[in-house]
């Protein structure tokens, strides 16, 4: 028969997952994933530092070692409740530390998702406009602290071979660019706005989100006038990227929306040693 347990004496209640596994294998991940949570994220360029209110989307893991049967999964969720600070690149890290501290792991892995929004002005009439921006900061911690931060936004992409075969006219089609990356350091990073800025300069043209005519004839003739597929976006940007000292690993690509097909078209590159990759803090 069961035992009757008291609640008012906690000590009574048994704790499983603490138990000894005798199955003898190391979990390289065990956590919870897709918890929503308010962040404030903050960015910093050199116009100075912005601070965004925001919704975060977290996953948070922990390796569990061989002996242990189970982690404590109440455990990462109250870590976020008292988590105070804002977030920017090192408090990221410094959270995943926490993490890892609190859940007495060999390892610990935060990765939180969001939206940002960056202001963009028309090119012509110089209309203010707030472009959207994802995010993630993929914060690991073990001997050493690393990050990876991934942006991905809209730009423009028009098809050179329309443009040739074509009398008039040429199909275009927005894009999807995205770029991961790693930094050599926390004194040599990239605001998040910076970064989309350098990925923006290998499309065929910058969305914005307010425009008006003078605006759209110039978005159109800059367009018509630097034709990519998504081969060429995709090399550019990895030619961007590749050219600043301060990023010693990244993976990017390029999507396009495909106006005259039915599927869309993508390229990815990466450059760097899974080795060669900096710290953080």
């Amino acid at each position: 028969m069961r035992k009757e347990l008291s609640l008012e004496n906690l000590s009574e209640l048994p704790d499983i997952q603490s138990r000894v596994d005798a199955r003898n294998l190391g979990i390289d991940q065990v956590g919870v994933s897709s918890v929503p949570y308010p962040i404030q994220f903050v960015s910093c360029s050199n116009s100075g530092e912005s601070v965004q209110s925001t919704n975060g989307m977290f996953d948070m893991s922990v390796s569990l070692p061989a002996s242990d049967r189970g982690t404590h999964m109440s455990r990462f969720v109250q870590l976020l409740r008292d988590w105070k600070q804002p977030l920017d690149y090192v408090g990221a890290v410094d959270l995943c530390g926490a993490l890892r501290e609190r859940m007495n792991a060999e390892r610990g892995r935060v990765q939180v998702r969001f939206p940002v929004f960056v202001e963009r002005l028309a090119p012509v009439t110089g209309e203010s406009g707030m472009l959207r921006l994802d995010v993630e900061l993929d914060a690991t911690v073990d001997s050493c602290r690393k990050l990876v931060v991934t942006v991905a936004g809209p730009a423009m992409s028009l098809c050179p071979c329309s443009k040739e075969i074509s009398n008039y006219g040429a199909h275009n089609q927005r894009c999807r660019l995205s770029a991961s990356v790693r930094f050599r350091s926390e004194k040599s990073s990239i605001s998040i706005d910076e970064l989309f800025q350098k990925m923006e300069q290998a499309a065929s043209c910058s969305v914005y989100a307010t425009v008006k005519r003078s605006d759209e004839k110039r978005v159109t003739e800059a367009a018509y006038d630097n034709p990519k597929f998504v081969e060429d976006t995709v090399r550019d940007l990895a030619l961007n990227l590749k050219a600043d000292p301060r990023i010693v690993w990244f993976r990017c690509e390029s999507e396009n929306y495909e106006s005259i097909h039915q599927h869309n078209a993508f390229a990815r590159i990466e450059i760097g040693a899974d080795g060669d990759d900096g710290d953080i803090g």
